[in-house]
């Protein structure tokens, strides 16, 4: 039997002004560090983009957060670990665009 998850999806593009390493550094190190410690969170995942390799993809990167539930997800960044994580944002990013999707495993280790 499949497992299904909610799964926030965060498309990022860098901060104006940032090189593409500061804003790696930032997202791997210090947004990450953050992200692991929110309540109720399964797995979390960061994909970075090469912009050369994908000119036609307007973003940095992606970020993928699993919960059980949308409730768990909205609970989870209206705690003060989320606020945080949010408030983070802009130190590193000049948009975010979020979705939120049902993950449905098929193949999955």
């Amino acid at each position: 039997m499949s497992r299904t998850y909610t799964k926030r999806l965060g498309f990022l593009r860098k901060k104006e002004g940032m090189s593409h390493d500061e804003f790696v550094n930032h997202w791997l190190k210090r947004h990450a560090a953050l992200c692991v410690k929110l309540p109720g969170m399964r797995r979390y995942s960061v994909n970075l983009v090469e912009r050369g390799r994908f000119p036609n993809f307007d973003f940095d990167g992606f970020s993928e957060l699993w919960f059980d539930s949308e409730e768990a997800l909205s609970a989870s960044f209206a705690s003060p670990e989320g606020k945080t994580l949010l408030a983070d944002l802009p130190n590193f990013t000049s948009a975010i665009d979020p979705i939120i999707s049902v993950e449905t495993q098929i193949l999955w280790p």
